[in-house]
């Protein structure tokens, strides 16, 4: 019987880990832009990525890229899709402790990008 109950014990951490690994951060920052610029500006917000910090991103579609990676302690793996209204994030969530500081750095980086008030050639890409 005990080796019963320690199966189940052992099955329900197991469950509980893929459950925390499987969730996921939605982020998504609205602009005014047409679709190419904002296509234009997620390009190089990627090329920010890749020169800054030794991400990878790769385009899946026209409007959709996948940016993966390490920054510091924090395992960045996550989807950016680019629509007429708005550019939407799903990544990774880096879990409870940086959850808030994750979002705050992507939401102000995408807002940077998307701000039809700065050009596209005076933002950073390394």
């Amino acid at each position: 019987m005990r080796h019963k109950v320690c199966f189940a014990v052992a099955h329900r951490a197991q469950v509980a880990k893929l459950r925390l690994v499987s969730k996921r951060l939605e982020l998504s920052v609205s602009h005014g832009l047409p679709v190419e610029d904002a296509l234009a500006r997620v390009h190089a917000l990627g090329n920010y990525f890749q020169n800054r910090h030794g991400m990878s991103m790769r385009w899946e579609s026209e409007l959709v890229g996948h940016l993966s990676g390490r920054y510091m302690l924090i395992t960045i793996d996550g989807r950016f899709s680019v629509d007429p209204k708005a550019v939407h994030l799903d990544g990774q969530d880096p879990g409870m402790l940086l959850r808030k500081k994750a979002l705050d750095y992507l939401r102000r980086k995408l807002e940077q990008y998307l701000d039809p008030a700065t050009p596209l050639r005076e933002l950073p890409t390394t």
